[in-house]
C-alpha cells in the first residue's frame, strides 16, 4: 500500500507538471502567419478525414508561404472526378513556382523516372529530407552508392550534419542544381566539386580511374 500511495504522489506530480508545461507551451512556430481559414484545411483537419495531411501542410514552408492545397490541387469542390481536380500533381503543377529546378531536374537522368515528390515529401515538401542521402539509398544500390554508406564521410554526416560531410546532394547538386547528370557525366565539372574538399591533385587521380569510389 505505501508504495502504491507513493507512486500515485510521484504520478500526480509528473500530471501536474505536464499540465502546467502544456499551458505555458510556446505556439507551434508554424501557426504564425498561416491562413488556415479556408475549406480545405477546415475538412481535413478534422480527426476523421487526414488530419496528418493538414497538420503536416501546415509546418510547411508552403503553409508560410500562403500556398495552399488548391494551389496543386485545384478545385476540390467540382469533385474527385473532374478535370478540375488534380489528386496527385505532377511536375507541371511545381513549374509554376519552380520553373528552372524543374527543368533542371527534366534535363537529367531523374525525368521520367523520378518526380518531385519522390525526394520532397508530399505535403511538408522538406528539404531536410531531399537532402538527405537516406532518401537516395531508396532508388540507388550500385557498388558506388553502397561505399558511400560504409564510409567515414556517411558516419561523419550522421553524427554531425551536413555541414562536415559530403552527401550525395552536395556532390551531384552542387549549388542546388537538379540536373543530376552534370557531375554525373562531367569530370571536369565533377573535379571542380570535389576540390571544394580536397586538393585537385588528390581529386583528379581519384577521378582518372574511372571508377570512383567513396573513402577517406
Amino acid at each position: 500500500m505505501r508504495e502504491r500511495h507513493a507512486f500515485e504522489k510521484w504520478l500526480t506530480a509528473v500530471l501536474t507538471l505536464g499540465a502546467a508545461a502544456l499551458a505555458w507551451a510556446p505556439a507551434v512556430p508554424a501557426l504564425a502567419g498561416v491562413d488556415t481559414n479556408f475549406s480545405c484545411y477546415q475538412c481535413h483537419s478534422k480527426k476523421e478525414i487526414t488530419p496528418w495531411i493538414a497538420e503536416t501542410w501546415l509546418e510547411s514552408a508552403h503553409a508560410r508561404a500562403g500556398v495552399k492545397c488548391p494551389s496543386c490541387h485545384g478545385n476540390h469542390d467540382a469533385g474527385f472526378d473532374s478535370p478540375q481536380f488534380i489528386a496527385h500533381p505532377g511536375e507541371d503543377k511545381c513549374m509554376s513556382c519552380h520553373p528552372i529546378r524543374v527543368k533542371e531536374s527534366l534535363a537529367g537522368k531523374h525525368a521520367g523516372k523520378v518526380k518531385c515528390t519522390a525526394c520532397h515529401p508530399w505535403h511538408t515538401f522538406s528539404l531536410a529530407v531531399a537532402r538527405d542521402p537516406e532518401i537516395c539509398r531508396t532508388c540507388h544500390d550500385s557498388e558506388h552508392a553502397k561505399s558511400y554508406f560504409l564510409s567515414k564521410m556517411y558516419v561523419v554526416y550522421k553524427v554531425m550534419g551536413p555541414k562536415y560531410s559530403a552527401t550525395c546532394q552536395r556532390c551531384h547538386m552542387p549549388d542546388g542544381d537538379h540536373n543530376i547528370s552534370d557531375t554525373v557525366s562531367s569530370k571536369e565539372l565533377m573535379l571542380k566539386v570535389c576540390n571544394r574538399c580536397h586538393s585537385a591533385s588528390f581529386a583528379g587521380s581519384v577521378l582518372a580511374k574511372g571508377r570512383l569510389k567513396t573513402h577517406w
